[in-house]
């Protein structure tokens, strides 16, 4: 992902990947992050475009790869300015900046590094509690689902990316 985000220019930050529409049912209404929807039509239209924008997707997808990091705490809540909110239906959280997002890579790279230093065997083979989104899946599992993830909306980027003529680095 940061490979594909080093690649993007600053114009094509707030870019839509794909086009959402009102009838995407994951995508309307879109609201902020108190669950209100945006009362000016132009910028709900924005807001539904930035569904699929740059920013949003690797935000979305690095919060994901964050969570399925943090799988065996109780208390998980993404850095700041993140939100535990960002990933709740319809919700457009505000614009990340390129240091943020980068700043969220660097998050999920220790997080890598702490976790795979200290991991066993037997801790990679334990089923997650029931409570958890992922009971009954083992933590080995959730983080091989987590890579998939991350890998899938990093294509979608350099794909984007690709469109436009843009070759990121290890191209």
């Amino acid at each position: 992902m940061a490979i594909a985000l080093r690649g993007c220019p600053d114009e094509l930050w707030e870019a839509s990947i794909y086009g959402v529409k009102k009838t995407d049912q994951w995508a309307w209404p879109p609201t902020d992050r108190d669950g209100q929807p945006f009362d000016d039509p132009a910028v709900r239209e924005r807001k539904l475009q930035a569904m699929s924008a740059v920013w949003r997707t690797a935000s979305h997808a690095l919060w994901f790869t964050d969570l399925d990091l943090s799988a065996t705490e109780a208390d998980w809540a993404p850095p700041a300015p993140f939100s535990p909110r960002d990933e709740e239906a319809y919700v457009v959280p505000p614009t990340y900046s390129r240091d943020q997002v980068f700043g969220y890579v660097d998050h999920c790279r220790r997080k890598v590094d702490k976790l795979f230093g200290d991991l066993t065997d037997d801790q990679a083979a334990a089923q997650l509690p029931e409570p958890h989104r992922n009971g009954g899946t083992s933590l080995a599992a959730i983080l091989v689902q987590g890579v998939v993830h991350l890998q899938l909306h990093s294509a979608q980027v350099r794909t984007f990316l690709r469109g436009r003529g843009i070759r990121c680095a290890d191209e």
